[in-house]
């Protein structure tokens, strides 16, 4: 897989030690807000200054996903849901069961989409049989 020379420095500069700062700035910034903050308004928290328009194309929203998913893979729970953009710090076990259960339907549904691609797959890559002409 290529990466561009943009992705290359974002991993060089999350893997120096960055990730591990941001993760803490994000943790604290979410424990000061119930209400849960935008990945917008982190950028704008965790870096200073306003992102840029299109949010997918500034680095420091990637930052601040991967420090998101950094927190997450040590346990901490932080709900997301597609039904209200952002970021919060939740303890309510029923908010988490929410959370795990839309994880879930999302697992489900690319397993569907994992399992139609291997069919497409393996009948595209059955051999040609004898009568049929290889050219």
């Amino acid at each position: 897989m290529t990466t561009t020379l943009e992705y290359e420095k974002l991993k060089s500069e999350l893997n120096a030690g960055e990730l591990s700062v941001i993760a803490n700035e994000i943790l604290e910034l979410l424990s000061q807000a119930p209400n849960g903050l935008s990945r917008r308004e982190l950028v704008c928290k965790v870096f200073g200054g306003k992102p840029i328009s299109h949010l997918g194309n500034d680095t420091r929203d990637r930052k601040i996903r991967k420090g998101i998913e950094s927190l997450r893979d040590r346990g901490i729970p932080i709900v997301s849901t597609s039904r209200k953009a952002g970021y919060r710090l939740e303890t309510d076990p029923e908010r988490i069961a929410e959370m795990l259960d839309e994880m879930r339907s999302r697992i489900a549904h690319l397993e569907r989409e994992v399992q139609a691609i291997q069919r497409f797959s393996t009948s595209v890559a059955k051999p040609a049989s004898r009568g049929e002409n290889a050219c």
